[in-house]
């Protein structure tokens, strides 16, 4: 997959559409064109993009938001008036993706993206090498606060 298209596509039109090698059919949205967030999942590369979804985390926190596996989808607080990121009553969901593959892609991006599932694609499918880490049933999810506070959510 030539990053360079896929950035280029993603400034342009503010989505992208990937099937995995599993199969799996889903879209990244750029979080500024996602008004709602409703059903969506935000997805970072690196840990700093978490100020400005959830404010300031504790030591704690941010360790395990580092280290948990790829699996795990977080649910927290947002930070104030981030509005349009609230997806469940209160809380956004984010994830920490560390997979190389997509991992790399996230980071040519170079902003937070909205995952959502799609069954109907409405544009042209990337196709994805490997399978992506997240699951839409299944993953592992935990709610997570600034202060370190921790609440495991059975799926």
């Amino acid at each position: 997959m030539d990053h360079r298209s896929v950035k280029a596509q993603f400034r342009q039109t503010g989505k992208i559409t990937f099937q995995d090698s599993r199969d799996k059919v889903f879209e990244w949205l750029s979080a500024g064109s996602n008004p709602t967030g409703a059903g969506g999942i935000f997805l970072i590369h690196e840990v700093y993009q978490l100020q400005a979804l959830v404010g300031n985390f504790s030591e704690v926190a941010l360790d395990i938001v580092e280290y948990a596996p790829d699996k795990v989808i977080f649910h927290s607080p947002p930070v104030n008036g981030f509005g349009n990121g609230v997806n469940s009553p209160g809380l956004i969901k984010f994830a920490l993706i560390k997979s190389p593959y997509w991992h790399r892609l996230l980071f040519e991006l170079r902003e937070t993206v909205v995952l959502r599932w799609t069954e109907k694609p409405e544009q042209p499918v990337l196709m994805g090498e490997q399978p992506f880490p997240l699951q839409e049933k299944g993953s592992k999810a935990m709610e997570l606060h600034a202060d370190g506070k921790v609440k495991i959510i059975h799926t």
